[in-house]
């Protein structure tokens, strides 16, 4: 069996999860020969991947998408579909770049984790595919006019939004109806999802909601203390952890984050002196801030997170379903609602009953820290409550892996791929 991973190269979720599966089908399936192309950090997950026995294949243009506006404010065909799609998920040039690779890995299946480009290359190549998805459609498919106006867009002609919209909804649609099997981590909230394509796709038996799509790593026994205290400085205090990278559309929105959580730290050691402040935030730090530490990237986060009294954390599915496996004492915050593309994700937690704040100030983030601090076991019981909706039973890589052995092994013999497990 020959598998191409093709995962999305906007931001390290997509990544993550490709490691994910990968690691389940070397497990499942030792022989296997597996690819992987990276259009993103490569350099953190090539010896990742290269440990699981996985060919690389990297981009030459590698871009991180946590440090780049993506968007203008002025919401058009341009800035929206030629400024951003066209560059990320709906590009001809990484269509045809994942047509050569195909050609020259000759997969027996091609594992596109929320790539529609790769779908479209698949397709056209004629290898079957198994899309993963963290989305149940487009995002702009889930997100109205009136929310994007809301955010601060300004919409010139709402008619060209709404002919983008129905596109990009009937692009999605084909994709998950090509697909041999489409499999999400994101359990469906039918108020939510009713009409999209994934919905649509578990309707008819060829989608299904595997669970958190992550690394075994997660649900381990956490490192002990000393040995966090050691790493990243902690001296045994109580610490909260706050992230705010992943992909952005604004980058202000990122700036402002770092000066709120900063300013609602220090207002929290007025009442909690000895507390430590970790920040991961995709991006190179030079200054020293006392009783605070300052990371880039964490891959191997679960034993940090595990010792944590809270982490707050932005919305990027991949982070919602680690944490979640984790039983994370968590609450979820959205820079700016100009973040137009987590805006459902933060609409499906809130639903869940997860702590939420949307483009929040000093003190709403303060009144969380001291909520974390003050009260853990009441802040803690109703992360654990909510996160049980996302994280109810096994491994969703476990199952994924299963299908794509499944997928490959009726395409050899000719048959189609039965409708459900």
């Amino acid at each position: 069996m020959k598998v191409l991973h093709l995962p999305a190269e906007t931001g390290t979720g997509h990544n993550m999860r490709a490691l994910a599966v990968a690691a389940k089908v070397r497990s499942l399936f030792p022989g296997a020969e597996q690819h992987v192309y990276l259009g993103s950090k490569s350099a953190l997950f090539t010896p990742m991947f290269e440990a699981l026995d996985v060919h690389v294949h990297t981009a030459s243009d590698q871009q991180d998408h946590a440090n780049t506006s993506q968007l203008t404010r002025r919401f058009d065909w341009t800035s929206y579909v030629t400024g951003y799609l066209n560059r990320t998920f709906i590009s001809g040039d990484r269509m045809l770049a994942a047509i050569a690779l195909i050609g020259s890995v000759r997969p027996d299946v091609v594992v596109s984790d929320y790539n529609v480009a790769a779908c479209l290359a698949a397709e056209i190549s004629g290898v079957p595919y198994v899309l993963i998805t963290e989305r149940y459609d487009f995002t702009l498919g889930q997100i109205g006019n009136a929310a994007l106006l809301d955010a601060g867009f300004v919409l010139d002609d709402p008619d060209e939004i709404d002919t983008i919209r129905t596109s990009l909804t009937t692009l999605f649609s084909w994709v998950t109806r090509r697909a041999r099997v489409v499999l999400t981590d994101k359990p469906s909230v039918p108020e939510l999802d009713r009409g999209t394509p994934v919905f649509e796709a578990i309707a008819t038996g060829n989608g299904h909601v595997i669970g958190p799509i992550v690394r075994d790593e997660c649900a381990a026994e956490p490192a002990p203390r000393s040995e966090i205290d050691a790493r990243f400085g902690l001296h045994g205090a109580e610490y909260a952890i706050v992230g705010f990278g992943g992909t952005t559309m604004f980058t202000e929105n990122k700036e402002r984050m770092l000066r709120a959580y900063l300013a609602a730290f220090d207002q929290l050691r007025a009442v909690h002196p000895d507390a430590r402040l970790v920040v991961i935030g995709r991006q190179t730090f030079t200054e020293e801030i006392d009783g605070v530490v300052l990371v880039d990237y964490v891959s191997d986060w679960h034993s940090l997170v595990k010792h944590a009294k809270v982490v707050l954390s932005p919305p990027g599915w991949l982070s919602v379903t680690e944490l979640a496996v984790m039983d994370a004492p968590v609450a979820y915050v959205l820079s700016g609602r100009d973040e137009y593309h987590e805006r459902e994700a933060m609409t499906r937690l809130d639903h869940l009953g997860y702590t939420t704040a949307i483009e929040p100030d000093t003190e709403t983030l303060l009144a969380i820290l001291r909520k974390a601090f003050d009260e853990p076991e009441t802040f803690r019981g109703r992360a654990s409550e909510a996160s049980r909706a996302i994280a109810p039973t096994g491994n969703g890589a476990e199952a994924a892996a299963k299908l794509i052995g499944q997928v490959v092994a009726e395409t050899s013999a000719g048959r189609e791929p039965a409708e459900a497990l």
